[in-house]
């Protein structure tokens, strides 16, 4: 019982996080729901017993990516709040897109054969890395475009204003 409802806190932790991170129009306050919602995913795998997996979640996701986010967006302390706000026409791009991965990411559960066999618990760092490499291939691939993705969408944000005007040219020197 106790642990059922562990489990609602921090699924509903995560939720929240994700569903603020939506709304925020502040990149600060989104890294810092980014971090909330890392931090309750890794209690998720802590109830499930993947202790590995957990402070891995911690380390690489919350001490690195979310750390460097905030540290990224504050060295570059540009007023990015008024672009953040979608059109109408990006919006419904996105619901679109959203309802299409909705769609079959339910039709692929109803379509699953789920069984109630056991998932054989990982003992060693190797286990985990031939069950990566091996039956869950595919969820380890996507997780890689996903953060490809990110790092497209840092580096976007990232670059610099055009400039408006061409290089200055003085007679004389040669640029």
């Amino acid at each position: 019982m106790l642990e059922a409802m562990i489990f609602v806190l921090f699924a509903a932790l995560a939720l929240l996080a994700g569903i603020a991170i939506l709304w925020s129009t502040s990149i600060v306050r989104m890294a810092y729901w980014l971090i909330t919602m890392l931090i309750a995913v890794a209690g998720l795998y802590f109830l499930m017993g993947a202790y590995f997996l957990g402070v891995i979640q911690i380390l690489v996701y919350v001490g690195g990516v979310a750390v460097l986010l905030v540290f990224g967006v504050m060295l570059t302390s540009r007023q990015l709040a008024p672009t953040l706000r979608p059109g109408r026409g990006e919006a419904l791009w996105l619901a679109a897109v959203a309802a299409v991965l909705l769609v079959g990411l339910v039709l692929s559960i109803l379509h699953s054969h789920l069984s109630n066999s056991a998932v054989v618990a990982a003992n060693s760092a190797a286990e985990i890395g031939h069950s990566l490499l091996g039956e869950f291939l595919g969820p380890f691939e996507l997780v890689s475009v996903l953060l490809l993705v990110a790092m497209l969408g840092a580096a976007y944000l990232a670059r610099p204003k055009a400039p408006t005007q061409g290089p200055q040219q003085t007679k004389g020197t040669i640029l």
